[in-house]
């Protein structure tokens, strides 16, 4: 266990270092996570109706917003660019596979929520964290392993399970920041400066995680854990 831990601090050093060694390359991410921000706390406080059709409406927006996304963290994490003259491609390149994959999420995010009336609270929550890790890696498989669907789906449930103390410990820390944001300033908050703030902060903040987790998705699926072990020996 002890050389689990080590791993991880190893293995999160390394993201670290990549991460902040482009950090000039990261404006285009930034003002597509951001916008994305600003749209994912109005879709949670009612800017659509939650009818079938506002449902559907969100969907097809959030896949839309997710597509950028990745084609900004591909532009960084792969290509160790900015990613400007590629933004323009974002929906040739990744409508389809976020389309496929988003859609198995939401089923899932549906199928769960038919077990929330039978249980605890603090059950449903855990079963919503244990969800939001095991498919953290999800657009990593699209955006660096080119997969999409329910294959991305599995691979990422693989991955995190493969990878559960680097990988799935810092995607942990992540859900309990994001979630502590979400109810304690954005649901909470009228619409104004202060708001404004708080989402322009949680924007910085899924930035830094998801070019940080970037990293060190395609460190870790390049370098097996028993790999890292003989390097370290």
């Amino acid at each position: 266990m002890n050389d689990r831990f080590k791993d991880f601090f190893e293995v999160t050093g390394k993201a670290l270092k990549e991460s902040f060694a482009k950090l000039n390359k990261v404006y285009i991410a930034f003002i597509v996570i951001l916008i994305r921000a600003f749209y994912q706390n109005y879709r949670f406080t009612g800017m659509f109706s939650r009818s079938m059709a506002g449902g559907l409406l969100n969907y097809f927006i959030d896949a839309a917003m997710l597509c950028f996304v990745a084609q900004a963290l591909r532009s960084i994490v792969v290509y160790g660019n900015s990613g400007k003259k590629s933004i323009g491609s974002s929906l040739n390149n990744f409508l389809n596979p976020i389309l496929r994959t988003v859609f198995y999420t939401y089923l899932l995010q549906m199928l769960i929520g038919t077990f929330q009336s039978g249980f605890s609270f603090s059950l449903y929550m855990l079963l919503l964290v244990g969800f939001e890790i095991l498919f953290s890696a999800m657009l990593e498989e699209v955006y660096i392993n080119s997969r999409a669907g329910f294959d991305a789906i599995r691979s990422s449930a693989k991955f995190v399970c493969d990878n559960i103390i680097p990988y799935g410990l810092f995607s942990l820390i992540f859900i309990i920041i994001e979630v502590y944001f979400s109810y304690n300033f954005t649901f909470q908050l009228a619409f104004g400066l202060e708001k404004a703030a708080y989402i322009l902060l949680f924007a910085i903040i899924q930035l830094f995680f998801y070019v940080v987790r970037g990293h060190m998705f395609k460190y870790l699926n390049d370098h097996p854990y028993r790999q890292r072990k003989f390097m370290r020996s």
